[in-house]
């Protein structure tokens, strides 16, 4: 009898190290406003948007919107045709730091 218990508390041990092992921090959540269910055929769930943001390149050309990393810092492109100007710098506006 004794050892069954054990053998019992064991594989529960087992199992609820396992599953603390498959759980993760990053979830996602969707709403829908459709109240009556009834009316539901299909529902679209929006994620939101991504932007990417690159190493700064001194031979790229970047758009206004466009970010990229320098130094540790991500900087938004302020102009069209940016190319070849350090984000930064001082005295320019060519870069805003976000």
């Amino acid at each position: 009898m004794n050892r069954k218990r054990n053998i019992l508390r064991i594989a529960i041990f087992v199992f609820m190290a396992i599953s603390l092992s498959l759980t993760t921090g990053q979830t996602l959540a969707y709403w829908s406003d459709v109240t009556d269910v009834s009316e539901l055929t299909t529902t679209a769930v929006a994620t939101g948007t991504w932007q990417q943001v690159f190493p700064w390149d001194i031979n790229a050309t970047y758009a206004i919107g466009d970010l990229v990393t320098y130094n540790g810092i991500t900087y938004q492109s302020q102009r069209d045709n940016n190319i070849g100007n350090e984000p930064g710098t001082q005295g320019t506006s060519r870069w805003a730091s976000v």
